[in-house]
């Protein structure tokens, strides 16, 4: 049976909600800024997520394979529970001037601590910049400057169990739209016998992230580039409605761990991002055949990218910062983005490595991890109300939880959401002003 989430256990934000940038000006910080020389080798601190599962076994290799290719450096991991747990980490670090050379930053994070100055720009440390994949690679250039390289990566993807839709009877052209997927839900559950037809989770599992694409499908946006809050516009709440009524028919749940449930046999479908096909594979064998799909269009298609990069931070001794360059540029190099994405389902990050025959042969057999970069031209940077503002993306998410769980009108949590959201943006604008003037 799925975790539901009731009215008195909404999970109210993802660890670090409410972490600041604050007071994390140039001059108030302290870095640990000498290189360590320990038998020989230079050691470089890493800060990272993934601390286990197919995601962390990948992240133990890669760094195997670092050290036999650079036996001169030593990667020393911090390795904490997930993204939030580093940024809260690396706040606390600036404070305290205990700081690690390379920092692996999420699409919602990175972007305060360019405010705070914290990160070096790594524009003249990047080999071979042409060949990442541009639409990741740009996403993280401000102001002149080139703050990360692209890591894990990744699209939210429409997940759907084979086995149950084929029992149903049901075509799997339904999930084409939002609407012919909702009208088709009665017909998959009962042709199904699974508890629901779609999962939906909460703000702790990135839900403003992979409901902003049906945002996008249903003509809304969470904000402008100029960071204008766009919630109470037609668009988004016609789509907040939506998935209100899809919920509200019991057609749909709102559940505490979508994935696990989705493994679990609960669902036919729900969204959950390209780094989760390794786990959701595992997961799966033996019980049911899976599939993935682009996210359902409405009025047009709707996805937005997501994931990490790797930064350096700023203030390293040279030495450090040298070593640590070595590593950002091998973990994204050819052959280590190949071995990445196939063993993860995060997305290969350079061009050569996409159009690699090793690449191509791995996605004839796995057309599930295919479909990630079939999508991937079609996507957009996420708008800024998610990405720029911090802990925009627990707003959102707390307020697609009243939406979903508590099941009240979008127009009204969207108003109270947007009054939240716009101090925030012009916050940040105050602080883009002095940075890049």
């Amino acid at each position: 049976m799925a975790t539901h989430i009731s009215r008195r256990s909404i999970v109210k934000g993802a660890a670090g909600a409410g972490l600041g940038v604050a007071g994390l000006g140039a001059a108030s910080r302290t870095f640990a800024a000498p290189a360590v020389i320990q038998d020989g080798a230079v050691e470089v601190s890493l800060l990272r997520a993934f601390p286990s599962g197919a995601n962390g076994d990948a992240s133990v290799a890669m760094i195997e394979r670092f050290h036999e290719a650079f036996p001169d450096i030593r990667i020393v991991e911090n390795v904490v529970d997930d993204y939030e747990a580093v940024a809260a980490q690396l706040i606390t670090g600036l404070q305290t001037g205990d700081v690690p050379a390379i920092a692996m930053l999420s699409d919602v994070w990175w972007f305060r601590f360019y405010l705070s100055q914290s990160l070096e720009d790594i524009t003249s440390l990047v080999d071979t910049p042409d060949d990442y994949v541009q639409s990741l690679f740009t996403e993280y250039q401000r102001n002149g400057g080139q703050w990360a390289v692209p890591f894990a990566r990744s699209t939210p993807l429409f997940y759907y169990n084979l086995d149950a839709v084929t029992a149903s009877g049901v075509e799997e052209s339904v999930f084409g739209t939002w609407t012919s997927f909702r009208e088709a839900a009665p017909d998959l559950i009962s042709g199904s016998g699974l508890e629901t037809a779609m999962l939906f989770g909460n703000a702790a599992s990135y839900g403003a992230w992979v409901l902003h694409g049906p945002v996008w499908a249903f003509g809304g946006h969470y904000s402008d580039p100029e960071f204008n809050i766009l919630l109470e516009e037609e668009g988004t709440i016609t789509c907040g409605e939506f998935m209100r009524e899809f919920v509200e028919s019991g057609n749909a749940l709102a559940v505490a761990d979508h994935r696990t449930d989705f493994m679990n046999g609960v669902s036919v479908a729900f969204m959950d991002s390209t780094g989760g096909l390794g786990a959701i594979r595992a997961g799966t064998e033996g019980k049911f055949e899976f599939k993935t799909a682009f996210l359902p269009e409405e009025l047009q298609f709707g996805c937005c990218t997501g994931g990490t990069g790797l930064s350096l931070m700023a203030g390293l001794d040279d030495t450090v910062k040298q070593a640590a360059a070595e590593y950002l540029k091998f973990c994204t190099n050819t052959e280590q983005t190949t071995i990445w994405s196939q063993a993860t389902g995060y997305m290969p990050v350079r061009t050569s490595a996409v159009e690699s025959a090793e690449m191509q042969a791995f996605l004839d057999e796995n057309p599930t991890s295919r479909v990630a970069l079939e999508q991937l031209p079609l996507t957009q940077p996420q708008d800024s109300a998610r990405a720029f503002i911090p802990n925009g993306d627990q707003m959102l998410g707390r307020g697609w939880e009243q939406i979903l769980v508590q099941n009240r009108p979008a127009a009204e949590v969207w108003a109270e959401v947007t009054a939240e959201l716009e101090p925030e943006a012009a916050a940040v604008l105050e602080q883009v002003a002095e940075i890049e003037g």
